[in-house]
């Protein structure tokens, strides 16, 4: 069967992706909305000036660190640091506002550096689905954002981010402006039907991109505070549920050094297909250098595929870029005959670890 046509198969789809990982990312917008109403009931400590929020976690629970620092970076009050660790820098102290979020709540990395941040007597908060983190939140009386579980952790990302992004606002860190959550529902509810597997690939952009791109490596290009954030999730994403070696770097580091060797590339040579993530808040000069990047790479990469962000708000258009990707990586997958949801070598990486 076709790629494009195993794609419109619900039956095909369901054979291949066994766990439901479309079904996951297509509750996109319901997430959101149930993370806004729990995160409401949370009681904060009193907003006090802090020097920089530092969030903690790894993999799927990690990016919405990474997310928010994009998303706030040009207005947030302290820095928002996203750390990936089990020690923590040395200036953490009494006046750092420490997020840790763990899907699971059983990331040892983010235990241990959670533990740490209390030795350090900084401000803690946490972000999970239970686990040692919750034992470890109740113990200590430390504010809980309390997450759904049974998904994996990357399908669970508004779970996470949603608390963070209140907690930031709740906190004044970094503020929300009125409605973009609300905002962000809306959009990804109708991305959902021009994206989703019930939409033909005939009118469906995503199946279509998925059906050229399909056995291709990726190289995906972001933009440093805007879009490379959502050009990470992507990466991550076609990691785990395509089970794809992807490329990535962001403008405009990469004119500094990548280019050059994608530049000399042969087209016949290699098989690699050229993603470039886009947002209207791109710098204007870093505009320029996408456009003068595209010229000379075109001929080498065979062109370049532009997924440009949509909605009003930074926030929308964010979550628009990363609910494209989650599609593409799991209509990758599906099309390549791979169930999206089983991280084998991260389980077996984890029973190792635990002997």
């Amino acid at each position: 069967m076709a790629k494009v046509e195993l794609l419109d198969s619900e039956e095909e789809l369901g054979k291949i992706d066994r766990s439901g990982m479309l079904k996951a990312v297509g509750r996109m917008p319901e997430m959101i909305a149930e993370a806004e109403k729990l995160a409401s009931y949370v009681s904060l400590p009193a907003a006090k000036p802090y020097d920089h929020a530092l969030v903690l976690g790894m993999g799927g629970s990690a990016i919405a660190g990474d997310i928010a620092a994009d998303l706030f970076f040009k207005k947030a009050a302290a820095p928002i640091i996203a750390s990936r660790n089990y020690s923590l820098p040395n200036y953490v102290g009494e006046k750092t506002l420490v997020i840790a979020i763990s899907y699971s709540g059983n990331t040892e990395e983010t235990l241990a550096a959670v533990k740490e941040a209390d030795k350090k007597k900084a401000q803690i908060i946490c972000v999970t689905s239970g686990g040692k983190l919750k034992e470890l939140s109740d113990s200590r009386s430390w504010p809980l954002f309390l997450s759904p579980g049974g998904l994996q952790p990357r399908a669970a990302l508004p779970y996470l981010l949603i608390p963070l992004l209140t907690a930031l606002d709740r906190l004044k860190v970094a503020s929300l402006a009125p409605d973009e959550i609300k905002e962000s529902i809306s959009l990804l509810t109708r991305l959902r039907d021009e994206f989703g597997p019930a939409k033909p690939a005939r009118n469906n952009p995503i199946k279509q991109l998925a059906s050229r791109t399909a056995g291709k490596l990726p190289i995906i290009f972001g933009s440093s505070g805007t879009t490379g954030a959502a050009a990470l999730r992507f990466k991550c994403q076609l990691n785990e549920n395509s089970k794809l070696t992807a490329l990535l770097n962001v403008f405009p580091e990469l004119n500094h050094n990548e280019i050059v060797n994608l530049a000399a590339l042969k087209r016949e040579a290699h098989n690699f297909a050229l993603f470039i993530l886009r947002d209207e808040d791109d710098n204007e000069r870093v505009k320029k250098r996408i456009e003068i990047t595209k010229s000379l790479l075109v001929r080498q990469l065979g062109g370049a595929s532009e997924i440009a962000s949509q909605g009003k708000s930074p926030l929308a258009r964010l979550l628009s870029l990363v609910l494209y990707g989650d599609y593409l990586s799991v209509y990758l997958a599906i099309a390549s005959g791979v169930d999206p949801t089983p991280v084998e070598a991260i389980s077996r990486l984890k029973k190792e670890l635990a002997r």
